[in-house]
């Protein structure tokens, strides 16, 4: 396999695992800890035991099974000062046990991710695609494109344990299909875990890309800074929320927290994509400010990442747009405030990289609307991890589904 240089290395992230109360299932047990091991909370026999109550004999059951399936290997002994005893053995899982292909796609661009089950990265690449050009033929440049990744690694279809793709708009998750996207029209109803597993014969998994950018931002921070609301500002506005006890908030249906279609006073006569008016999404979104920037300037050809470059200079009336957007937003953000109480809000998006007015504002606006009762600890920060927030929380998910009970029944 040879794996290209100067990938970014990614944050160990921690995974959930399966309640407790049943780990008197064997499956349920070897899936536990499958996950421990995996996320790195407890990788010797002695940590596993104190990490879910099991007995040696189990635990020791337990890593047989995993270690047959080519899922886990030792990987060293833990240091002890002489006369300590023996060193209890390091387990780990297996380099060799089969990668993650991570597929992200939106509007404008298609990324490819591949990821081994230790949570390494082992190739990325991105290209520019209109996704209005229609699911089949987007699908059909991204099935290309992850096959030639795949094949520069040196990996057959074998060695590929799951698809994640990651989604701009509401998902169904249960029948991986995106449910009426109002920035990808088209979409709605198309089969797109189906079209993957058909491909490439393995498992796939379809969630909203602000979820995952959620998940991957709360698995690598503390776990006391759940519930956890994340606040994209791209193209559109959305929203993603990881619930206390670590798992992301979908709703019914898929559609919890798409905050981009709640209405702002004084909008009724804007007109949004998803065909209702007022929406923030159509007033503050990066695509809205750029709008109000071409007319400001006259210049019909801006694009957002003249928007962002101009952020970035300093320019008085991008600066100014980008601020009155800011309280906007910062005013729906307190709402949600007193909806979720969250322990953390991440604002991010591309716009939040070229300057930190649009999160200086949101954070302005929410403190000051906000009850000091459910502000008092909150903390409303950038992303800790970039643009890569989505590949963890991709990667974790898919971790998950491989290591899940159901894969060892």
């Amino acid at each position: 396999m040879v794996v290209p240089d100067n990938l970014p290395e990614l944050p160990a992230a921690r995974l959930s695992t399966p309640t407790l109360l049943r780990l008197t299932d064997p499956p349920v047990a070897m899936s536990v800890v499958a996950q421990l091991i995996a996320s790195g909370t407890a990788n010797t026999r002695p940590a596993l035991a104190r990490a879910t109550g099991l007995a040696r004999s189990t635990i020791a059951a337990c890593l047989a099974a995993l270690e047959e399936r080519g899922l886990i290997v030792s990987s060293g002994v833990v240091p002890r000062e002489r006369g300590a005893g023996r060193p209890p053995e390091t387990l780990a899982i297996n380099p060799d046990a089969g990668v993650i292909l991570v597929v992200e796609l939106t509007a404008h661009h298609i990324r490819v991710v591949v990821a081994r089950m230790d949570q390494k990265l082992l190739a990325q690449r991105r290209i520019e695609f209109l996704a209005e050009a229609g699911p089949t033929e987007t699908l059909g440049a991204t099935v290309a494109l992850a096959r030639e990744i795949l094949d520069g690694l040196g990996l057959d279809g074998k060695a590929l344990r799951i698809i994640v793709v990651s989604f701009t708009g509401p998902v169904d998750t249960r029948r991986g299909v995106p449910v009426r996207p109002p920035i990808m029209p088209g979409w709605d109803g198309f089969p797109v875990a189906g079209y993957l597993r058909n491909e490439f014969g393995c498992p796939c998994r379809v969630d909203n890309d602000v979820n995952l950018i959620a998940l991957g931002e709360a698995r690598v921070l503390p776990e006391d800074q759940c519930p956890l609301l994340v606040v994209k500002v791209g193209t559109g506005i959305g929203g993603g929320l990881v619930t206390a006890k670590g798992h992301v908030h979908r709703g019914a249906d898929g559609a919890a927290c798409d905050i981009g279609h709640l209405s702002v006073v004084g909008a009724e006569e804007i007109i949004c994509s998803c065909g209702n008016t007022g929406c923030i999404e159509a007033v503050a979104s990066a695509e809205a400010i750029t709008r109000k920037l071409r007319a400001a300037t006259g210049n019909p050809d801006l694009t957002q990442s003249d928007l962002r470059q101009a952020a970035r200079n300093g320019d008085p009336v991008a600066i100014r747009l980008i601020r009155d957007a800011a309280a906007l937003i910062g005013s729906t953000v307190a709402s949600l405030v007193h909806v979720y109480n969250p322990a953390r809000i991440v604002v991010t998006g591309p716009l939040t990289e070229a300057t930190d007015d649009l999160l200086a504002g949101i954070r302005s606006v929410a403190y000051q609307r906000a009850l000091p009762l459910a502000t008092r600890n909150l903390t409303l920060a950038h992303s800790v991890i970039g643009e890569m927030a989505g590949v963890v929380g991709a990667i974790s998910l898919g971790t998950e589904t491989v290591l899940a009970p159901e894969s060892f029944a």
